[in-house]
C-alpha cells in the first residue's frame, strides 16, 4: 500500500494585482478590539450573554448556514419570497458581506476549489484562508460589476441587490436597537452591546472561517474529491452542520450535509421541520449516485480497510476521483428574454441540447471504447485519445447549455414572482418545468462526465477541442 501523496503548495493568485482592504482591515479590526470589552466584568450580564447566544444561531444558522449558502448559493431548497428576504435580513447580522457578494465568492471556490484562483485555500496558508484573503482584493471578482457576474440570479431581484447594497446600516441598526433594548431591560444596553454584537460577531466570524481553512486541512473524508475538503467535527458542531465539509464538496445542491449517524446537522433539521409547516418545498436530498461512491459503503472492517487502501493508492485515486465543480459558476451572457413564455421556452431549448450533447459524448465514448483491449497499438490509442476528447468537449457544450438553460429558468422564475404572473397556474407549470429540465440537463452532463472519467482511465486527453 503506498502513502498518501504530499498536498501541493498553491501562491497567492494573481498576488501582485491584489490591493488591501483598509475598510474591511478596520471593521474587522475594531469590532475585535470592542469585543475584547467581555473580560470587563462590569459588562456581563446573563441577558447579554442570553442574547448571544440566540443572535449566533439567528446570525450564523438562520443567516449565513441556511439563507447564504444553502439557500442562495446552491438553491438546496425553495421557499416564498417573504420568508428569503427574511433569511437574508438575519444572514446581514453575520457582518458576512452581502448576499450576492458572498454567494459569488463561494461559487467561485465551489469552481475553482484547491486551485489557485480559489479566493481561500489553505493549499496558500491556513491563516490566509481563514482570514488573510479578506483584507485584499480579489483579481476579476472586486467590484459588483465583477462578482455579480457569478450571482446572476440574486442580481435579478431588487430586494437582494438592496441587501447587498446596504447589509453594513442594517448590522449597525440593528445593534442599536439591541442597544436601546438593553436600556429599556435595565439599563444594559452596553452589556447587550458587548455581548449580543460584539463577541458574537467575532465567534462567528472565526467559526464561519474554520469552514475555509480548517475542514480544508484537518479531518476525515468520506469522498475522494478532487479537492483537500474534509469533515470536522468540531467546525460542524460551532457552524451548525458546515463542517461536514467533504460531504458537500461531494454533493453541493443536498440541503443534508451530515450523512452518517454520528453526522448531525441541526441546519438541515431546521429546514425539515420548516417544510412540515409548508415554509418551504424541494428539499434537496443526497444523491444516490453520490453516495454510491463513500469510501465508507462497506461497513466491515474488512471492507474499511480496502476501501482506505483504495484511496490512498494514487493509481486508483485518479480512477475514482469525484469531480466537484460547481457549473452554475459559469460566467454566462444570455439575452433577456421579454417574458415568462420566452424565458421557459428558451430554458427548455437549450436543456434539450445540453442532452443531445450529453447522447454525442457517450456515443463518441462507446465507439471509441469498443477498442480499448487494443489500446496497446499506437494508432489505436490515438483513436481513443481523440474519441476521449470528442466526448469530453462534448460534455463541455452540454454543461454550458445545461448552464444557459438555468439562466433562463431564474428568468423565467423571476417574471413569476411578479404579480400578474403569479395567479396563472400555467405560469407556475411552465417556470417549474424549465427549472426541472435545466437540472437535469446539468445532473446528466455530470454523470456523463464521471462515466467517461472512469472508462477512458489512462488515456490522456491532449486537446480540448470544445468550441465553449
Amino acid at each position: 500500500m503506498s502513502t498518501a501523496p504530499q498536498k501541493p503548495s498553491l501562491a497567492i493568485h494573481r498576488k501582485a494585482e491584489r490591493k488591501l482592504q483598509w475598510e474591511t482591515i478596520f471593521i474587522i479590526g475594531v469590532i475585535h478590539l470592542l469585543a475584547l470589552m467581555a473580560f470587563d466584568s462590569s459588562y456581563f450580564s446573563v441577558s447579554g450573554l442570553v442574547l448571544g447566544i440566540v443572535m449566533y444561531f439567528v446570525a450564523g444558522m438562520v443567516g449565513v448556514t441556511m439563507a447564504y449558502h444553502r439557500l442562495l448559493t446552491h438553491r438546496s431548497f425553495q421557499t416564498y419570497k417573504p420568508v428569503e428576504y427574511f433569511l437574508t435580513f438575519c444572514a446581514c447580522q453575520a457582518l458576512q458581506s452581502g448576499p450576492i457578494e458572498w454567494v459569488a465568492m463561494h461559487r467561485i471556490h465551489h469552481k475553482e476549489s484547491d486551485e489557485e484562483p480559489d479566493p481561500h485555500s489553505p493549499l496558500v496558508n491556513f491563516l490566509w484562508a481563514h482570514a488573510g484573503w479578506l483584507f485584499v482584493s480579489l483579481p476579476d471578482a472586486h467590484t459588483y460589476q465583477e462578482y455579480s457576474r457569478f450571482a446572476k440570479d440574486l442580481h435579478r431581484d431588487k430586494w437582494q441587490r438592496f441587501f447587498d447594497m446596504f447589509f453594513f446600516p442594517i448590522y449597525v441598526l440593528t445593534a442599536v436597537a439591541i442597544y436601546f433594548a438593553g436600556e429599556v431591560y435595565g439599563g444594559l444596553g452596553m452589556s447587550w452591546l458587548v455581548w449580543g454584537v460584539f463577541v458574537r460577531t467575532v465567534v462567528l466570524w472565526h467559526c464561519t472561517w474554520a469552514v475555509n481553512s480548517v475542514t480544508h486541512t484537518f479531518g476525515y473524508r468520506n469522498y475522494n474529491t478532487d479537492e483537500e475538503s474534509t469533515n470536522n467535527w468540531l467546525v460542524a458542531i460551532f457552524s451548525f452542520g458546515e463542517g461536514w465539509h467533504n460531504n458537500h464538496h461531494a454533493d453541493q445542491r443536498s440541503a443534508a450535509h451530515g450523512q452518517r449517524w454520528f453526522e448531525v446537522d441541526i441546519t438541515y433539521r431546521l429546514i425539515k421541520i420548516m417544510e412540515l409547516f409548508g415554509l418551504v418545498w424541494g428539499v434537496r436530498e443526497p444523491s444516490q449516485r453520490v453516495v454510491a461512491k463513500r469510501l465508507d459503503i462497506m461497513v466491515d472492517e474488512e471492507g474499511l480497510r480496502a476501501s482506505e487502501a483504495r484511496r490512498l493508492d494514487t493509481e486508483d485515486a485518479r480512477a475514482e476521483v469525484l469531480h466537484t465543480m460547481t457549473d452554475p459558476t459559469m460566467p454566462l451572457e444570455v439575452p433577456e428574454m421579454p417574458s415568462l413564455t420566452e424565458a421557459s421556452e428558451a430554458a427548455v431549448e437549450s436543456a434539450r441540447k445540453a442532452m443531445e450533447s450529453v447522447d454525442a459524448a457517450l456515443s463518441h465514448a462507446s465507439v471509441a471504447l469498443k477498442h480499448k483491449k487494443d489500446d496497446a497499438d499506437q494508432a489505436v490509442r490515438q483513436m481513443l485519445e481523440k474519441g476521449k476528447d470528442m466526448a469530453m468537449a462534448a460534455v463541455e457544450q452540454a454543461k454550458y447549455a445545461a448552464a444557459e438553460a438555468g439562466e433562463f429558468s431564474a428568468q423565467a422564475s423571476a417574471y413569476l414572482a411578479d404579480a400578474k404572473d403569479r395567479a396563472t397556474e400555467s405560469a407556475h407549470q411552465a417556470a417549474e418545468r424549465a427549472r426541472s429540465l435545466a437540472q437535469e440537463a446539468s445532473d446528466a452532463a455530470s454523470k456523463a462526465a464521471d462515466e467517461i472519467a472512469v472508462a477512458f482511465k489512462g488515456i490522456e486527453r491532449p486537446v480540448i477541442s470544445s468550441a465553449v
